[in-house]
């Protein structure tokens, strides 16, 4: 144990910080011990383990013997809340700290892995992983086989076979390889230095620390030597265009052949062929991907707000933000035309950032203060939430999407879990406080951080589910486990506050950028849904 505590000293510092009553001299302390000590570190860890599981013990023990005791913890499916901590909120924190010793192995990694942590090399026990070897950086008009991967632009790629029926995409290798693909094209990304081309026209360009990056053809491989090159292998007769720098073409029974800027090659023909004439210009859709993409981009926005003056005028549309108001506003004006009787939404700490498309406004959440502040009034016994999302980070329990202030029956949370999938808690009792939380599988892996998103959750309490939606998409649906008229009162979007009064806050933030947030009056069916994402 460091010179600095003792076991006694942090134990004290633990349940006085569980209790909320730990002084701001004794907060510095622990946290300065905290930071410096990974043993103690691993016991504050196996402390809230501990705790967790001993208060949803004592919870239990409280309802059977109608005490009141003061516990938040998830139990189930269920989250429980009630009044007055009494002798079991100190029970369940020493016991907590008698385990310490016996748990804290489990949930720290062994000495030998963290003497490692110095070597990027070594994995971590429950360390993320990916097998990604390169990024759909751009794209426009991209139509894909469903048969095969869908990326999304931003979306990291793993190895295996890409088959893009019209559009251009651009694919940027982990080595630093650029490659941009028309469609109809099929390719297989094999490695971070290497694809295989089977059909389709493909623009590569090759910086210095990508050298020796290689594309397979069905004809034969070209290994670049840091240049630009083209292929064509929409016919019969493939074609290599090197347009600056130099390659080699390696083929089948044929010695191995460098082809120098200016030049192309038949893939097909000798390797003592006379060289062609390089043609830049049968390569454009590559030069000229910048444009393409601005005006396809300028397209989809006018489509967006043509289609936003129609669904604002949706009969049970109660709350739409756009973030369309001016760099610098601080409030968001409702724009759904039937939902005047709800007031703008106020926004706390927030920063204005580009959304979806140049010119499209997005609000940025970054620290524990950011949110919008909105009053829903009214009872629903249908409720279709949706939002556009750029998750950047999950690295907390729960990141609030849209959560009614405090807890009560009849309260909605509808959060990120901390493993990525969604949760809609609703307040089913009150005295105790009882929640039923509704979870869908996981929509956010680390590939998916820096991509926009459609969410969308549907409470349907005369058809009894509970529906969960990702760009479009049903994902989860979920009967409804106690019926309950939804109040959300006062809600907080990409924050939450349990109480005004209280003075320590849990830490509940989003972070990330939203864009286009609408509450709808209805249960919208999977159509519906899939036409408000398009």
């Amino acid at each position: 144990m460091n010179a600095n505590f003792t076991d006694q000293e942090l134990h004290r510092l633990f349940v006085a910080k569980a209790d909320d009553s730990i002084t701001p001299e004794d907060h510095e302390k622990l946290s300065a011990i905290l930071k410096e000590s990974a043993e103690a570190r691993a016991q504050w860890f196996a402390f809230q383990d501990a705790e967790a599981g001993l208060l949803a013990w004592a919870q239990r023990e409280a309802s059977r013997r109608s005490e009141p005791v003061e516990v938040m913890a998830e139990v189930g499916k269920h989250r429980v809340t009630s009044g007055g901590w009494g002798k079991l909120r100190y029970i369940a924190a020493l016991a907590a700290g008698v385990v310490i010793g016996a748990v804290t192995w489990a949930v720290w990694p062994e000495a030998t892995e963290t003497a490692a942590l110095g070597n990027p090399g070594v994995v971590g026990r429950g360390e993320a992983t990916t097998s990604s070897v390169a990024v759909l950086s751009r794209g426009v008009n991209m139509e894909w086989d469903e048969a095969f991967a869908v990326p999304a632009v931003n979306a990291p790629l793993s190895p295996g076979l890409l088959r893009l029926k019209s559009g251009v995409a651009e694919i940027e290798f982990f080595q630093g390889a650029r490659l941009c693909v028309e469609g109809p094209a099929e390719i297989k990304l094999v490695s971070a230095g290497e694809a295989f081309c089977q059909y389709g026209r493909f623009s590569a360009h090759v910086p210095p620390q990508a050298k020796g990056f290689r594309v397979g053809t069905p004809k034969g491989d070209v290994v670049d030597l840091g240049t630009d090159f083209g292929l064509d292998l929409r016919g019969d007769k493939p074609e290599l265009h090197v347009f600056k720098g130099e390659v080699e073409l390696h083929r089948p029974q044929t010695p191995m052949q460098k082809i120098s800027g200016g030049n192309a090659a038949l893939l097909g023909q000798p390797a003592d062929a006379t060289p062609l004439e390089a043609n830049a210009s049968a390569f454009d859709f590559s030069r000229e991907l910048d444009a393409l993409i601005s005006a396809s981009q300028g397209q989809a926005f006018e489509k967006w707000k043509s289609a936003g003056v129609m669904w604002n005028d949706d009969p049970d549309l109660r709350l739409r933000f756009d973030f369309q108001e001016g760099e610098g506003a601080r409030s968001l004006h409702n724009v759904a035309t039937h939902g005047q009787e709800i007031a703008a939404g106020s926004v706390v700490g927030c920063t204005w950032t580009e959304g979806r498309w140049p010119g499209k406004h997005a609000l940025q959440f970054r620290s524990l203060s950011d949110r919008v502040r909105v009053s829903l009034p009214g009872e629903y016994k249908q409720v279709t939430a949706a939002a556009w999302v750029q998750l950047h980070s999950l690295n907390i329990r729960q990141s609030s999407l849209c959560m009614s202030q405090g807890l009560a029956s009849g309260y909605m949370h509808w959060q990120i879990l901390h493993d990525g999938s969604l949760c809609l808690g609703v307040g089913v009792q009150s005295n105790p406080i009882v929640w039923a939380d509704y979870i869908s599988p996981v929509v956010f892996t680390p590939e998916r951080f820096g991509q926009w998103v459609h969410l969308a959750v549907v409470y349907d309490l005369p058809g009894g589910e509970v529906r969960f939606y990702a760009n479009g998409l049903r994902i989860s649906r979920h009967p409804i486990q106690k019926p309950m008229v939804l109040t959300p009162a006062i809600v907080e979007i990409g924050n939450w506050t349990p109480s005004p009064e209280k003075r320590q806050q849990p830490v509940r933030n989003f972070v990330g950028c939203m864009d286009d947030f609408s509450l709808v009056a209805r249960a919208l069916k999977d159509d519906d849904v899939r036409a408000l994402a398009q």
